[in-house]
């Protein structure tokens, strides 16, 4: 088979380059393991005509594609990809969801799932852009003016407890493939600077069961990546739905096994394990700090 692998940000942004090189080379790696032939737009660094032109054309002649970038720009790239193949990724309506902090945030407590206090009365606050990537833009403070928001802006409530994330593959099933430790910098603002997989958690269970529900209830599909806070008491704040592979698989394939092949059964509907063993640990770190 002949897949289209398309990451945009060492391409486009170089502060998320290495973060974005990995998980390129980690599915590439993937993909090739089992057999496949992977194309990959050539660099094009600050031009993002040339990166779409190349993953039309790309998609044009494959059989099938995944797009990693931001969630501000992943839902154009999916739909491009939709058009003219299988698309290995969330489906595009569901990237769109996704991407929107506000609505993800409001179909998850609808969806009876605890959630970070919306637009709460007292701090302290996290501001974030309403669609963005990660912790990029996010900034907390205990007061704030009404003219320092805007619509574009969303507003919750500061939460303290373990960072974590877990990521799963969806397809005919659910596969749950790790917990993962988040390291955070946090000052004014949230730095991402790494992840360790796996990492145990009192109540796993129960995150790994919210975690899916939630991913499911966005309609996600393929690799997702679900962000928590999980506080002392054992509540579980789902923060953020990530429907696109996260820095986590890094860790995740050297410890587990080849992810890109259960994306691509996943994809296909054959049939996923019911159960991973990781072999030791592995921790990922970013160029924006130390662990």
């Amino acid at each position: 088979m002949d897949i289209l692998l398309a990451e945009y940000a060492s391409a486009m942004l170089p502060e998320l380059a290495k973060e974005g090189r990995a998980i390129l080379e980690t599915l590439k790696g993937g993909f090739q393991r089992s057999g496949h032939v992977v194309h990959v737009p050539q660099r094009c660094t600050g031009d993002p005509d040339t990166f779409c032109s190349q993953v039309k054309q790309l998609a044009r002649s494959c059989d099938a594609g995944m797009i990693i970038a931001p969630d501000n720009v992943l839902y154009d790239f999916t739909a491009l990809v939709e058009q003219h193949t299988t698309n290995l990724g969330c489906p595009a309506e569901a990237v769109k969801r996704a991407a929107d902090k506000l609505s993800t945030s409001l179909a998850l407590s609808g969806g009876l799932l605890t959630v970070p206090e919306i637009s709460p009365a007292t701090g302290p606050y996290v501001l974030k852009p309403r669609y963005g990537c990660g912790a990029e833009g996010i900034r907390i403070v205990s007061t704030f003016e009404a003219n320092d928001v805007d619509e574009n802006t969303f507003v919750s409530k500061f939460v303290t407890g373990d960072p974590i994330s877990v990521s799963i593959v969806i397809g005919r099933t659910a596969l749950p493939l790790s917990i993962n430790k988040q390291h955070l910098r946090i000052d004014d603002a949230i730095h991402y600077v790494g992840n360790t997989t796996p990492y145990a958690v009192p109540n796993a269970n129960n995150v790994i069961t919210q975690s899916v529900r939630a991913a499911q209830l966005l309609g996600c599909e393929g690799y997702v990546g679900v962000d928590i806070v999980l506080q002392p008491d054992g509540v579980i704040n789902i923060v953020d739905v990530n429907p696109r592979p996260t820095t986590a698989i890094v860790s995740i394939d050297k410890v587990i096994g080849n992810v890109a092949d259960l994306i691509l059964k996943a994809r296909f509907g054959q049939e996923l394990p019911t159960l991973l063993t990781p072999h030791g640990t592995h921790t990922f770190r970013t160029n924006c700090g130390t662990i």
